[in-house]
């Protein structure tokens, strides 16, 4: 709890995307407001957000119960009454409010083509100066050196982005203060440890993903999951940001879980082992350059991943003198990761510039 006399920072912020975590978020900061005042001196103030119809804009802040009332009935945030912009997006959103905003969540749908609405976002915000959050990893795969070299004064954060609730990024960073990684193992997609975890119990492929649909886990298109492209694109953040490996998406050898044999993992499982699609990195050659690679892998049962509930994501961090770091974390819907957004709204105020 921080001492009474600590000032009141007061953080306005536009929320660009009212999908799961958008929407997670708002009811965070909504339950969580009088916590985020007690313990960090912070009030956060949504003036503006935006969705794929328009968009609510408010200088003096939005009602977040009314926001939230408005996308459970079906409608759009630009049909709330007295704030609601119908076909704005977020660059009407920040010429509206003008120097009444500091920071940007972007929590879109990501566009790996292009980097669409989401990137077009983040560019906006930062030639304004703005801080920027995000859920969005798109911007992050396309553009990292744009996005995260502080255009503008513009710091960023995306916690959010290479792990939802597990903080691979800030766990990596810290274990590598003083150790050199020479392996990093991932599993950060709750589709796809769902999906295996349910074939192998015997349920079919379309079976399961079905359950995992119903459940939340997976998206409506789970292409790009059981595709292997969301564990390679949040691999290539976290080698960017952990490993300082310069990587994009073309340099992860990909191959999904579309086509495991379940009798390939039945046979895993008298093995002892458990097939998990597993991310990862590794030195390799004569010059020990890092190749980046998501595949199906069986792993034993006693290691970290393979010990997964099926709706957990995991990583591995394997060092020369620090030995090996596992971290995992139970996502069973958005509001984990909406929660790593919001801690990054709150490490950009407690070092604010």
């Amino acid at each position: 709890m921080t001492s009474p006399s600590t000032p009141l920072v007061r953080q306005r912020v536009v929320v660009s995307g009212l999908g799961a975590v958008g929407t997670s978020l708002l009811q965070l900061l909504l339950d969580r407001a009088d916590d985020l005042r007690e313990r960090h001196s912070l009030v956060v103030d949504v003036v503006g957000a935006v969705d794929s119809r328009g968009a609510a804009a408010s200088a003096g802040g939005l009602d977040l119960a009314a926001v939230l009332a408005t996308k459970r009935g079906g409608a759009s945030a630009a049909d709330l009454p007295g704030a609601g912009r119908p076909g704005a997006r977020v660059a009407d959103v920040l010429a509206e409010v003008g120097d009444g905003v500091d920071v940007l969540v972007e929590a879109g749908p990501g566009d790996l083509g292009d980097g669409g609405a989401g990137l077009a976002a983040v560019r906006e915000a930062q030639r304004r100066g703005l801080d920027v959050v995000l859920a969005n990893k798109a911007p992050l795969v396309l553009a990292w050196g744009e996005v995260t070299g502080g255009a503008g004064g513009s710091r960023v954060r995306y916690g959010a982005c290479a792990g939802g609730a597990v903080p691979t990024v800030d766990a990596g960073r810290r274990l590598l203060a003083s150790a050199s990684a020479l392996r990093v193992e991932t599993a950060l997609n709750s589709t796809c440890n769902l999906v295996l975890r349910l074939v192998e119990g015997g349920a079919t492929a379309e079976e399961a993903i079905a359950e995992a649909q119903r459940r939340g886990v997976a998206e409506p298109d789970p292409s790009t999951d059981v595709d292997g492209w969301d564990a390679a694109v949040k691999l290539v953040i976290i080698a960017n940001a952990v490993l300082g490996r310069a990587a994009v998406l073309d340099d992860v050898a990909v191959t999904g879980i579309r086509d495991v044999d379940p009798a390939e993992l039945a046979a895993a499982r008298e093995r002892g082992e458990a097939v998990v699609l597993v991310g990862l990195a590794e030195r390799e050659g004569p010059e020990e350059e890092w190749r980046l690679s998501v595949r199906p892998t069986a792993l034993a049962r006693t290691h970290p991943l393979a010990r997964m509930e099926p709706e957990e994501q995991g990583v591995v961090f394997t060092t020369d003198v620090a030995g090996r770091l596992a971290v995992t974390g139970y996502a069973p819907d958005a509001v984990p990761t909406a929660a790593s957004v919001l801690r990054d709204l709150v490490d950009l105020a407690a070092t604010a510039r």
